[in-house]
């Protein structure tokens, strides 16, 4: 007999699995006595509306067309900054913090010993720099190894 792989669920649209949560979130309001969102912006006309104390820690891009707006129509609501430079495109929200990463500071320490590839990590964006570990790696006649997660709208 031959092992199957478990069939896969089909992947939900980010959309619906958000209105999901908002139901159920919004439902069990009661329940909580404060509730820290960190799905973004979409919660903020929910959650201001549930008479339940939130906070939001917002973990990507601030400089993106709309989101000033969007943030200025909720001045009573928390945001949680993940750095300092985070903040600059939004200096009036109502920022009650920075949380950053968390990792132990000496963690990970730089390596000067020859390795056999290079690694890019992060978001495949612009503003995170893939073009220039691109150009580093053909500089440095080294493979490029690049794990990255394609932002949903930035595919081209």
């Amino acid at each position: 007999m031959v092992a199957r792989p478990a069939a896969r669920r089909p992947r939900i649209d980010p959309n619906t699995a958000c209105t999901l949560l908002f139901e159920a979130v919004s439902r069990r309001a009661s329940e909580f006595d404060v509730i820290h969102a960190h799905i973004d912006r979409l919660h903020l006309p929910a959650l201001s509306r549930c008479g339940i104390p939130f906070l939001t820690t917002l973990h990507g891009r601030l400089d993106l067309p709309g989101i000033g707006e969007v943030v200025r129509q909720f001045p009573e609501a928390c945001f949680v900054s993940i750095s300092d430079k985070q903040r600059a495109p939004l200096k009036d929200a109502n920022w009650c913090g920075t949380v950053h990463h968390g990792l132990p500071a000496g963690l990970f320490r730089p390596s000067y010993a020859p390795g056999s590839y290079l690694a890019f990590l992060g978001r495949l964006t612009l503003d995170k720099g893939p073009e220039e570990a691109i150009r580093i790696a053909r500089a440095a006649g080294m493979p490029l190894r690049i794990a990255a997660r394609v932002p949903r709208g930035e595919t081209g």
